[in-house]
């Protein structure tokens, strides 16, 4: 078997997590295509996070999806193509952006949130509660260790 202290082999830690990133991903993405989907789910989380942040500036919105600034004004202006967002500016800074999503943006959000929930069904089924949890603190003590706040 491959086994180098930095590359690591199909069982290692980081290589597991890696995996699960990109199966997940694709998991998800298969089936909004499947639904035909209106949007992808990269749009999906930018819609949700906007439902608690309603007002947020563009790149504030970049910093919580992790997104950068460019990939955030272009998911934003495909978004308020469609109608699910609206750009503001900000009241003191002409230049500065707010984004605020539409009721169009909720209904979709509304319409594709039982895939994402049954999708979740399928990730964590057989997990019990306490498994789940520590999984939960396990994840966050790991983003802590990278200097992730979260």
């Amino acid at each position: 078997m491959f086994d180098h202290p930095v590359i690591p082999n199909r069982d290692a830690r980081g290589m597991i997590i890696h995996l699960l990133d990109v199966e997940i991903g694709a998991g998800i993405r298969r089936r909004f295509e499947a639904a035909g989907a209106a949007i992808t789910p990269e749009n999906f989380v930018v819609l949700a996070m906007l439902v608690n942040q309603e007002g947020v500036h563009q790149s504030e919105l970049a910093r919580l999806t992790r997104k950068n600034r460019h990939n955030m004004a272009r998911i934003i202006a495909t978004l308020e193509q469609k109608g699910y967002v609206q750009r503001r500016s900000d009241g003191g800074d002409k230049r500065r952006q707010l984004v605020f999503l539409t009721d169009s943006g909720r209904g979709v959000l509304d319409e594709y949130a039982p895939i994402v929930s049954d999708f979740s069904g399928l990730v964590f089924d057989g997990l019990s509660e306490e498994e789940l949890e520590i999984m939960h603190r396990i994840h966050l003590r790991i983003l802590s260790n990278l200097g992730v706040e979260v």
